[in-house]
Formats: C-alpha cells, structure tokens, sequence
C-alpha cells in the first residue's frame, strides 16, 4: 500500500552547467566596409550552385488509350521486378497447391472394385 508523501514530487527544472546543457554564444561575423570588394567572389561564383542534377524529361501520350496502356506496362513492370527475386518459392508453392487439390479430389471419390 502506497502511503501519502510517497509518490514523486514536482520539481522545477533545474539547469545542468554542464558542456552539453550549455548555450553556445554566437560570434559576430565581420561586416564588410562598403567600398571594399568582396574577397573570393566573382561573377561566376555569384551564379554556380554547383553541381546538380539535370531535370528529367517525360513524355506525355496524345491520346487516352496510350495513357492506359502505358500504365497498364508501368504497372506490370512493378509487379514483375517484385516477382521476379520469388520466382522459384512462388513456383513451388502453385505447384504445392495444385497438388493438394489433386489429392483431396482423389480422396473425395469413391473407388471400389
């Protein structure tokens, strides 16, 4: 049985004054005199974000039934490269199972002499 006083108590929140609980003072960054040109920088600087990826190109079909075949193709695509790493298990267990049915329908007839 609990007693009273025996559950935990709330306390303020007491800051740690250690590394990780410290905050970290920023530094104030030199501002540059006006006038003065900016070192390191040029016009080709300015405009390169480096180097990126050039934007891909879709081709859209012209008619409707070319846009349903082709998602029809998109989609067994992605069916087949599910597929085709479970090929071998997928195969035994159809065979597995059309085996099964075979014996159950082998045992559900009667055969006398």
């Amino acid at each position: 049985m609990i007693g009273p006083g025996s559950l935990p108590r709330w306390r303020p929140m007491i800051r740690k004054r250690t590394l990780a609980y410290t905050r970290v003072r920023r530094i104030k960054r030199r501002t540059r005199v006006p006038g003065t040109p900016a070192i390191g920088h040029h016009e080709v600087v300015l405009f390169d974000h480096g180097a990126a990826e050039l934007p891909t190109a879709t081709l859209m079909p012209k008619t409707r039934g070319l846009a349903l075949l082709a998602g029809l193709q998109n989609w067994l695509l992605a069916r087949w490269s599910w597929l085709l790493p479970r090929t071998v298990p997928v195969l035994v267990a159809a065979i597995g199972l059309a085996l099964v049915l075979i014996s159950a329908d082998y045992l559900g007839h009667a055969h006398l002499p």
